[in-house]
């Protein structure tokens, strides 16, 4: 088996950003959740994974960037972050879960070069 489809276990799992943690009552091994990562720069849960997106974001503006402008970078950067992350589901789906507007996520998918989900 290869380490890209290797399965992560381990007794607990701990968000290196926030501190939230899952596990299994007994103590057995767990797998990663699906929407949680651990790569060597740690391990991230899907709250501080989209706000991880939004920080590079907003770290990749000018500083003298307006609230407004800064507003709709971070707006931005969610939705591509979701789109990436589940390209499968339908715009109004990803529309819903990051509070914006289907036509927003559709954008955002052109961006991307992703194509609509069938």
């Amino acid at each position: 088996m290869s380490s890209a489809t290797k399965i992560h276990t381990s007794k607990k799992w701990t968000c290196d950003h926030c501190g939230v943690s899952v596990s299994q009552m007994g103590g057995e091994k767990v797998e990663l959740p699906n929407t949680w990562v651990s790569s060597t720069e740690g391990t991230y849960c899907l709250i501080c994974r989209r706000e991880r997106a939004a920080q590079a974001a907003l770290q990749a503006a000018p500083e003298d960037s307006p609230l407004e402008m800064r507003a709709k970078l971070r707006r931005a950067a969610l939705i591509e972050f979701e789109v990436s992350r589940r390209p499968d589901h339908g715009d109004g789906m990803i529309a819903k879960a990051c509070r914006s507007s289907v036509s927003a996520v559709a954008a955002a998918r052109q961006r991307l070069k992703l194509p609509a989900p069938n």
